[in-house]
This record gives structure tokens, sequence and C-alpha cells, in this order.
């Protein structure tokens, strides 16, 4: 059997390379590079944690960090969850379920790491937890897979998906048996050439870089339901700062959209940091990151088989938190591919099926 991943982010990088594990024929075609700079990847934050509401999403992410723990790419500096007193009991089973899992969180008190505790009703700290170079974690994977005997190619993009014969690259079909879709935010117009209407929206998502000015930064990675503000460190005297649900959400054309940071979005995202982090007074903007997300309606992947389509697999809608869970998502879709039961919680049919994922906190935190 042989197989084509359309799409060289996160997770067609960890799809290719478990297929390669398993000694399946596979390539990977990616339209610019690997990670490519203009795509979701490449702009993530990166955080990897494990507090999530959902077991088997739990599971997914305690495996996925297991696979990035011990690689140059990942810091693993912890990562600290403050939640306000309507979020502290949802948080608390959570972190029992979490538990459960396999996933390792402390219950702690936010004043010993040095943030602001107005508004504080619960707090946990994962210690394995923290952030990773995403450019360096893919083209690790990738390089992976080619040592596994796969093949990967830059600047190769795919006009048109033929399931259960291949795809099309400069006119000419490249015959395979499956095929992954896993192109980010262009999945939906390959998907609706083909007659699938995948449920996907790109909200416009921006990230800003801070010097602290020869302050300390945060040393953890830190995300905080209470101001909807997330940061991690970025380098010597500099951290990484977004903002977190609920937000508007600017909806926009993978194609044409605004890539510079938003002077209002910087200053909003100043003040509710230096609420938590008072003593951080003399922030400057030093850079940021402009992408987006690919979102489906519950704000969880679609994975896996489709109806109706044999030989076509999905490795999309990563609503923001697929590097996170990139390695075991991985997992799933090469076991998918590879005919073993991966069950159906992530399939495109639950929409339809009234099967969508919950979330302890609501909107995009799942």
């Amino acid at each position: 059997m042989s197989t084509i991943v359309v799409g060289g982010g996160i997770m067609g990088a960890c799809t290719l390379v478990e297929l390669a594990r398993a000694g399946e024929d596979a390539l990977l075609l990616e339209a610019g590079t690997f990670a490519d700079p203009r795509a979701a990847t490449a702009r993530s934050g990166a955080l990897v944690r494990t507090h999530y509401s959902n077991a088997e999403v739990v599971r997914m992410a305690v495996r996925s960090r297991a696979a990035y723990l011990e690689q140059p790419y990942y810091e693993r500096c912890g990562w600290l969850f403050l939640v306000d007193e309507a979020g502290a009991e949802p948080a608390r089973r959570n972190r029992e379920m979490q538990q459960r899992e396999g996933a390792i969180s402390h219950e702690v008190d936010p004043a010993d790491f040095g943030v602001a505790t107005e508004g504080v009703a619960y707090a946990l700290y994962e210690p394995d937890s923290g952030f990773a170079d995403p450019v360096a974690a893919t083209r690790a994977f990738i390089d992976a897979a080619r040592a596994e005997g796969a093949d990967a190619r830059e600047a190769s993009p795919v006009e048109a998906l033929e399931p259960g014969r291949g795809v099309r690259v400069g006119g000419r079909l490249l015959e395979a048996d499956n095929v992954v879709l896993a192109a980010g935010a262009w999945s939906k117009k390959l998907a609706k050439e083909i007659g699938l209407d995948l449920p996907l929206e790109f909200p416009r998502e921006q990230d800003v870089v801070f010097d602290t000015g020869g302050a300390p930064p945060p040393a953890h990675a830190i995300s905080s339901q209470v101001d909807r503000v997330y940061m991690r460190p970025a380098g010597d005297a500099r951290f990484l700062a977004g903002r977190g649900y609920p937000k508007d959400y600017e909806l926009v054309d993978p194609e044409r959209y605004d890539e510079t940071v938003d002077d209002a979005f910087e200053a909003d995202v100043r003040a509710r940091v230096q609420t938590r982090l008072p003593g951080l007074n003399g922030l400057q903007r030093v850079g940021g990151k402009v992408g987006l997300y690919e979102v489906t309606p519950d704000w969880h992947p679609i994975l896996g088989p489709v109806d109706g389509y044999d030989g076509l697999f999905l490795a999309t809608g990563g609503s923001g938190h697929c590097f996170k869970l990139g390695p075991a998502i991985g997992e799933l879709v090469a076991g998918a591919v590879l005919g073993r039961d991966v069950g159906n919680t992530f399939s495109l049919s639950r929409f339809a099926e009234g099967r969508e994922l919950g979330s302890a906190f609501g909107g995009n935190r799942a």
C-alpha cells in the first residue's frame, strides 16, 4: 500500500513518520517549505500542556508531550494555570480526570510563582510542560520519517485530490492508494473541489513578543483564565504573549489577511500581562506573529477516514491546539490508514451525528 500526505506542517510530519515506521510507502508533499513561514505551524505559540477537558484528548496530550520532552527543540519550563472562581471547580474535576489518564500536575499557591493573586481562586502547575520551536520540531519529524524510508518534498503544491488514485501535481497524477489531507487552512479548498465541505473557519490570530527592559521575564509558561491571556519565555529578557477566550474572532481569507500585529492588540495584551505581572513596567514590543487557526465547530480536530471517500483521510481543523497534540495525531491518522481501529471521536461525521466535543471552560480552551 502507498500513501501521500498533503501538507508539511506538524500534523502531516507526524503522520508521515508513523506511516514510515510501520513500513508504509509514504510520500509527503508541501506546497512551500516544511513548517512554511506563512502557515499555522510556524506561527504557533507552540505551548505544550496536558490540561484538557476530554479524557481522549488528555491521553493524546500526554503521549505528545512525551515525544517532545527529550528533544533539543523543547523547553521544559513548566506551565502555570490560573483560574477564577467560576472555573475553579471545573479545573479541579479536570485535574482529577487527567491524573487518571497519566498527566501530572500539582495544585499550587500562585504567590509562589511571583504572580499577582487577585482574582485567582485556583492554580495548578505542570512541571513537564513548556513550549517548543515548532519549525525545528516539524523538520525533526520529517527527518525521522526520511530515515525510516519515507519521501518528503518541498515546493510541490497539490492541485487536486483524487482519493483512491492519488493527487495531481504539476498537471500529472501521482498515484497512491491513500491520501491524507493535512494542508491546514488550505484543506477546505482542496476538499471542496471533490465535493467535500469541511466545516472550517479561519480566524486571524496574533501573538506579541515583549522585551522586559532588563527585568526578569516569566520563568514559566502561563495561561491565565482570569485575565484571558497566555505567555511563555522567548529568550533572554523576552516573552511571547497572546489573548485567550473569550475574545472577538476576525474571520479572514487564508490567501490574504493582515500579517502585522495590531497596535490595539499589543496595548490590550500589555495591560493584561501587567495586571498579572505588575513588576513588568518597561515592556517594549520587539516582535510578534500573526497567523491563522483553522477552526471546527467544537474546536477539536477532524481526523481519520471520511464516509463516502474511500482512500481519503483527514488531519485538519487544528483549532489552535494541534501542535500540542501533533505526535498523537500522527499515531491516530496513520493507524486509520493502516486499518487499525482508532474510534470515531474526531471523525467528520460527529457534527452531523450530534457528537461534538465539549469543554469545561467553554470556547477554545478544549
